[in-house]
């Protein structure tokens, strides 16, 4: 089980909420340029999806382009 940085982000990926890996699972065109573990999806049949650099409900960096970014300091 992946472990996520809140009990609500658990709770939003297990609703479907919010998808974990989404480069790996490619439920539709993803629409910048984030790379992330976690995104949001439109309500499409194809659905446009939007990477995040940020946990929603606690503020913690989930993007690997963050994590990098913060690395080179």
């Amino acid at each position: 089980m992946t472990e996520h940085c809140c009990q609500m982000l658990q709770d939003a990926v297990e609703g479907d909420a919010i998808l974990n890996q989404p480069l790996r699972t490619m439920h539709g065109r993803i629409l910048n340029e984030i790379d992330s573990d976690y995104a949001v999806r439109s309500a499409e049949d194809r659905p446009n999806l939007y990477p995040m650099n940020f946990c929603p409900f606690c503020g913690r960096a989930v993007s690997r382009t963050i994590w990098n970014a913060e690395k080179k300091k």
